[in-house]
């Protein structure tokens, strides 16, 4: 049988107690006199207070004090004292009596005793009546924690108004980070009580909790029309500046949110929900996002996707296809890109979109990359065994630039294949170049005392990187195909490209067009000077053997 602590025990003993105060200590009142009346009929019938019976008379008063209290144990050793006082004698059969000092003193003893033992459970009730209160509450910010919560939300939904939608919202501090760094610990406590005070201020505001150290939730109960309109004040209200020591603090703030009162659900589902309704509006840079039950379905999807994802290299199950690159000026067939491809054994050919940019948020990326990087080069290696002489361009994400030792990864692989720098090209999206410009151009710089091709992908649907792309150290501008597509339809979509081109040429970089998908696109490309171009018009994504067989039928040229 497993041990049951004694706090718990405690703490389960001081829980009941509370609740039937009065019938227990009545009871045990009852119990206790009668006690001490049996232990001194005990001591009269056994030979006098000589013998080691009245020392029984601990107990009940033992026991006063720890039931009823400091004052129950005074009292009960008080009547205790008095019951084997001046009336009990000595030796019942010589008739001797007690002197004045000896029962007194024993008296004194136990009031002693019964007064301790009172003051002792009563320390211990006050502790364990703390340590209760921590187990449900923040200990800086006294708000309800996710325990409480927990016990909260069945008497919530039992008393909901029928006409009335409650609803479980989670509040999250986005750059607590940020803000903790910058100011300490104690920002987040200022940040959390101000944004207490400001839920408080709305009155359909039933219950207030803090689950986590940064989120704070709280429920909701109004008619449907108004619930949508009185979450959205409060998100805007949260997202008005804090004051701390002097300083207004902006404070990014997203929501998650459930509605509650549906049968079978358990609090811990709700909670559940509305976490990953936060979760959903995080992921799609939403401030706030309402469960739905297709959520489920995705979230689960994308946790299974990347365990899969996980055990799929070792498995053989990532591979990568090749898209050819054409010299527009030469009609050459300059390079490649690598473009990876899962083949799942039972979910079939899973498309990049759907693991990638989940896999970019994780640790998993580092594999991948060095999956695709090793991969690339042996087919560089392979291609030149068969004499087809072409770059191959890899993508690298975010994570992996600021991966310390990625550059020296990039060439041991090099020197694992003896490439050159010419043979290689790292593609890196301009919105990644921009979440931190220092480390990416530390790290591209040691990339590029490799001789290797850089390049920046997807240039125009980022940020604006015309004041870092100076200091860049590429060597290629990819034009996202998004603008590609127009070319033919909308006029003003040549101009930016054009002048794309030239901003390009003048820094002493090439411009590749990706999603070339008609001949007018490519002939318009060609006349206002694009170096390479790439899409579905050239060639689809092909296997490393069938890319050779269409290199070799084509002559390396394009058309």
């Amino acid at each position: 049988m497993e041990n049951i602590p004694l706090s718990f025990l405690l703490s389960s003993y001081f829980s009941w107690t509370d609740k039937q105060r009065i019938s227990v200590q009545t009871f045990a009142s009852f119990i206790l006199l009668i006690a001490i009346a049996g232990i001194a009929i005990t001591v009269y019938q056994t030979g006098g207070i000589k013998y080691v019976y009245s020392h029984a008379m601990y107990i009940p008063i033992l026991f006063a004090g720890f039931i009823i209290g400091a004052t129950g144990g005074l009292i009960f050793a008080v009547i205790a004292g008095l019951s084997l006082g001046p009336v009990m004698p000595l030796d019942v059969v010589t008739g001797e009596q007690q002197t004045t000092f000896n029962w007194l003193f024993r008296s004194g003893l136990f009031v002693i005793a019964g007064t301790l033992s009172g003051l002792a459970s009563s320390t211990a009730k006050q502790y364990i009546e703390q340590l209760r209160w921590i187990a449900h509450h923040n200990v800086f910010t006294d708000l309800p924690n996710r325990r409480d919560l927990l016990l909260a939300l069945p008497e919530l939904t039992s008393k909901k108004d029928p006409s009335e939608v409650l609803s479980l919202s989670l509040l999250s501090i986005e750059n607590a980070t940020e803000l903790k760094c910058t100011f300490g610990p104690a920002v987040l406590e200022t940040a959390i009580d101000q944004l207490t005070k400001r839920i408080e201020s709305a009155s359909i505001c039933t219950y207030i909790f803090q689950p986590e150290t940064t989120v704070l939730g709280f429920v909701l109960q109004c008619n449907q029309d108004c619930s949508s309109a009185i979450r959205d004040n409060l998100l805007a209200s949260s997202q008005e500046a804090i004051s701390f020591n002097g300083l207004l603090l902006h404070v990014d703030t997203r929501v998650g949110t459930v509605t509650l009162g549906k049968e079978g659900r358990s609090p811990e589902d709700y909670l559940k929900q509305a976490e990953m309704a936060l979760a959903i509006a995080r992921q799609k840079g939403k401030d706030s996002a309402i469960y739905q039950p297709d959520l489920v379905i995705t979230a689960e999807e994308n946790v299974k996707l990347l365990g899969e994802l996980a055990t799929a290299i070792d498995h053989h199950q990532l591979l990568l296809h090749f898209q050819p690159k054409v010299e527009m000026a030469s009609g050459i067939i300059r390079g490649a890109e690598a473009l990876i491809r899962w083949e799942h054994p039972v979910r079939g050919n899973v498309p990049p979109a759907a693991f990638i940019p989940r896999a970019e948020e994780s640790t998993l990326i580092h594999s991948v990359t060095e999956f695709v990087l090793n991969q690339a080069m042996a087919t560089i290696r392979l291609f030149q065994q068969k004499e087809i002489d072409l770059s191959v361009a890899v993508n690298v994400s975010t994570r992996n630039l600021s991966e310390p030792g990625f550059a020296e990864l990039v060439a041991r692989l090099m020197e694992k294949y003896q490439l050159e720098g010419k043979d290689v090209e790292l593609e890196v999206t301009e919105s990644a170049l921009l979440l931190d410009v220092d480390q990416a151009i530390t790290e591209l710089n040691k990339l590029s005392l490799l001789n290797i091709d850089l390049s920046i992908d997807d240039y125009g649907t980022g940020y604006s990187s015309l004041q870092y792309l100076h200091k860049l150290p590429m060597s290629n501008i990819k034009i996202d195909q998004s603008f590609i597509r127009r070319l033919d339809v909308d006029r003003q979509v040549i101009h930016i490209v054009e002048a794309t081109i030239k901003m390009a040429h003048s820094l002493g970089m090439k411009v590749i067009a990706e999603g070339v998908e008609t001949p007018e696109a490519y002939n318009i490309l060609k006349e206002i000077g694009c170096d390479f171009a790439q899409g579905y018009l050239i060639a689809r994504p092909m296997p490393d053997e069938d890319f050779g067989r269409w290199y070799k039928g084509n002559g390396g040229r394009y058309p």
